[in-house]
């Protein structure tokens, strides 16, 4: 683990955190008509519609483990699967799988001989996606990714080339930010990458800098919310 840089200093991560407390402020404003629309939609359809964009915002608010209230829109899934750079990578490993939206992407594009082992914690993502994406380098683990160094040993697996979250950091105290990144890091070799997307504040970016030599900061509009992507490179 990396520790903490000179000049890294006080005045950005206040800045940092100003505005990420503006944009959750914000978020937090919407919830209630989103919850409003919820109601409404299921007075409407009946509780056992197949719409999966309510799917996904049913999860949403009942789950705080849960980032997005759409599935990933493909410029997003792009943006994420390019900053991975997985030619070459062995072993991925997936933080928040969803309903496989993204697993499915990096699957296109993963080596024959690779394995991806993606971690959801939400029963009903879990048990979607499982039964969805069928592929023999596939590794479905109904699981909490802040214990993954007792998940990837009990599979065999001592490390990761590439690691990509889907889990919203800023659901998390900054201990668990900084346990979850300790790990993430030890996991990887030197070379390797941490792709955290689904991020819609800011709140990372100095944690990530603690943890690895380069960070990279991308923004994509076209999803829903809008989201950072942020790439970190041990």
């Amino acid at each position: 683990m990396s520790q903490r840089r000179a000049g890294s200093g006080e005045p950005e991560r206040d800045a940092l955190d100003a505005l990420g407390a503006m944009i959750g402020g914000q978020f937090k404003k919407s919830r209630a008509k989103l919850e409003r629309m919820l109601a409404s939609r299921k007075k409407e359809a009946g509780a056992g519609s197949p719409d999966e964009f309510f799917g996904y915002l049913r999860a949403f608010l009942s789950d705080p483990g849960v980032a997005a209230i759409t599935p990933s829109s493909r410029y997003l899934a792009a943006r994420t699967v390019k900053a991975l750079s997985l030619g070459g990578a062995k072993v991925v490993v997936e933080y928040g799988a969803a309903r496989g939206v993204l697993t499915r992407r990096i699957l296109q594009k993963l080596d024959p001989d690779a394995r991806l082992v993606a971690v959801e914690f939400n029963r009903e993502f879990f048990d979607d996606f499982s039964a969805r994406v069928r592929d023999p380098r596939l590794i479905p683990v109904h699981g909490d990714v802040t214990r993954i160094d007792e998940i990837l040993a009990g599979l065999g697996i001592s490390g990761a080339d590439r690691v990509v979250s889907g889990i919203p950091f800023s659901f998390l105290t900054e201990k668990g930010r900084r346990d979850l990144l300790a790990k993430t890091s030890a996991l990887l070799p030197p070379g390797g990458r941490f792709v955290a997307t689904y991020q819609i504040t800011t709140h990372l970016i100095p944690l990530l800098k603690d943890y690895f030599g380069k960070v990279d900061i991308q923004y994509e509009v076209r999803n829903i919310p809008p989201c950072f992507v942020f790439t970190g490179f041990k």
